[in-house]
């Protein structure tokens, strides 16, 4: 048997402790949104809480928020034309203009980089759908939106069910939302955004009631930046987008999501 000296000893564990130091460095949180400063830009100007011109479109909320004291609720009813921006029924934030550490762009994403979002989603009094497998609106209430293009990944509500709908694919996250109705669903996603198979990422979430994350997704070669698209970058918007509620009878009318905790995590 081999015995070190308890100065060699010493040494092993002092670099040890440099090596978990480096890589928990390497981590670094380029935007933390828990909206406690009671103001739409939650401390961040360049923030934008929608572009809706109804009143109650975006509101800082306090009855319900997943920690502290407040929370972000968007409302769309998608016959009013002021719940309507871009020419289509939503309300959402972006951070495409947010201006983070040594004046960074956290809220934009491209390709090369690596991320962890996390952000929470409470489907606020959410009216169920009730004509069964019919075509069916979705209610989208966070994309990863490229910019001049479609999102690279959006979570949305679609029938009862949440789900991720990424490239020509789909995942079901949650099968069926009723029984977590004005109950707060965490995320987190973590993404290596790439224009080929180089690219990865995975989707953990925390229902309530559970103690910790379930993974629900894992693609680990998969263009997550979409190569067709040329721009060179995309952004975070979370809120609500009813693309095409007004196209299938039986949508409902009014619909209202909270977010509350959005981060974006630099991962080495």
């Amino acid at each position: 048997m081999i015995r070190f000296s308890s100065g060699f000893n010493r040494a092993l564990a002092a670099s040890a402790l440099i090596a978990v130091s480096t890589a928990t460095s390497a981590q670094t949180q380029a935007l933390d949104i828990g909206y406690e400063t009671g103001s739409h830009d939650s401390g961040y100007p360049g923030l934008i809480a929608t572009h809706a011109s109804a009143a109650d479109a975006a509101s800082i909320v306090s009855d319900q928020p997943r920690s502290g004291r407040f929370a972000q609720a968007h409302k769309v009813t998608w016959r009013n034309p002021a719940y309507t921006s871009a020419g289509a029924p939503r309300s959402e934030s972006t951070a495409s203009d947010v201006r983070g550490p040594g004046n960074t762009l956290p809220g934009r994403y491209a390709a090369g980089q690596h991320r962890r979002y996390t952000f929470s989603v409470l489907l606020k009094d959410w009216e169920p759908w009730l004509r069964g497998r019919s075509d069916a609106p979705v209610d989208i209430v966070w994309q990863f939106k490229h910019f001049s293009g479609s999102p690279d990944m959006f979570v949305g509500v679609r029938r009862n069910q949440m789900i991720l709908r990424y490239g020509d694919k789909q995942a079901v996250l949650v099968e069926d939302v009723r029984p977590y109705n004005n109950r707060w669903i965490d995320f987190r996603f973590d993404v290596y955004w790439a224009r080929d198979q180089s690219g990865h990422f995975s989707v953990d979430m925390r229902l309530s009631g559970q103690a910790d994350y379930v993974r629900k997704v894992a693609e680990p070669a998969f263009a997550t930046f979409d190569p067709d698209n040329p721009s060179p970058a995309g952004a975070i918007k979370w809120g609500l987008y009813r693309p095409d509620a007004a196209a299938v009878p039986g949508a409902a009318a009014t619909r209202i999501v909270y977010h509350d905790d959005i981060t974006v995590t630099e991962l080495p």
